[in-house]
């Protein structure tokens, strides 16, 4: 079976989440097969959980003394940190491929993750919910949506990380950090300080390419997006995920 790749890489912080809806819609149309989109934010943006508050989940303040995008994404989850060093994936599928259990799905594409990082000698785990731990450091986290007969799964992959820009801009779990006897600035690892220099992102995007394909039994062949998922981009951006009544007001 062949499944659609999609490699936007570094785009606006906009585009990124709009883009996601439109190949889900799309998807639900038929118009799209199974896609693994890639792409990376290219400035500093924080992305909240569709049920968040923002002044509750940020340091609104902190974001905006030092331009930090804020975005609300259609899926659930809590709020994430990323830029540049953060390789994002959104994977859509119809959701008669994927386990109907939101958990099981969650297990099975964090384990494609965790084979992808085996691949690149680093030794991973899935820690369910939705997260993938190095020495028990979360490098991948995940969120889900499940709308129009499709299943959303985005997650990232720190490939090197600011931690000053991240605690200043979160209000981070407390209780989850300490519950793995850890602090803030420890919370989370990359795959740079992992690895002992910086990754080559090319490398990691076909090593993430094949852990998809040993984990669904496919091939990926990459194109660009429709038509109708560029209109609907826009349009998307333009009502939705550029305003700051939908960003902001919750």
């Amino acid at each position: 079976m062949e499944w659609r790749l999609v490699d936007s890489d570094l785009s606006e912080p906009e585009y990124t989440v709009a883009a996601d809806e439109a190949i889900a819609r799309a998807r639900s149309k038929g118009l799209v097969p199974n896609t693994l989109h890639f792409y990376r934010r290219k400035v500093p943006t924080v992305s909240m959980g569709y049920f968040q508050k923002a002044d509750e989940a940020l340091d609104i303040d902190f974001c905006r003394r030092n331009c930090i995008r804020i975005l609300r994404r259609a899926s659930g989850g809590s709020a994430i940190y990323t830029d540049p060093g953060h390789l994002i994936y959104g994977l859509v599928v119809d959701e008669a491929q994927i386990p109907a259990d939101r958990n099981e799905a969650f297990r099975k594409v964090c384990s494609a993750i965790t084979l992808a990082l085996g691949s690149l000698g680093i030794q991973a785990e899935f820690k369910p919910a939705n997260d993938v731990l190095v020495n028990r450091r979360k490098i991948s986290g995940s969120a889900q949506m499940r709308r129009w007969g499709t299943v959303l799964q985005h997650g990232t992959l720190v490939l090197y990380n600011d931690i000053g820009m991240m605690t200043g801009a979160l209000k981070m779990d407390t209780e989850k950090v300490h519950s793995r006897n850890l602090k803030p600035e420890t919370y989370v690892t990359s795959l740079e300080e992992t690895l002992g220099h910086a990754p080559d992102i090319q490398a990691v995007k076909s090593a993430l390419v094949d852990g998809f394909e040993k984990t669904f039994g496919v091939t990926f062949r990459k194109t660009g997006l429709t038509e109708f998922e560029n209109e609907l981009i826009r349009e998307l951006t333009e009502s939705k995920y550029g305003r700051d009544e939908w960003n902001l007001s919750r």
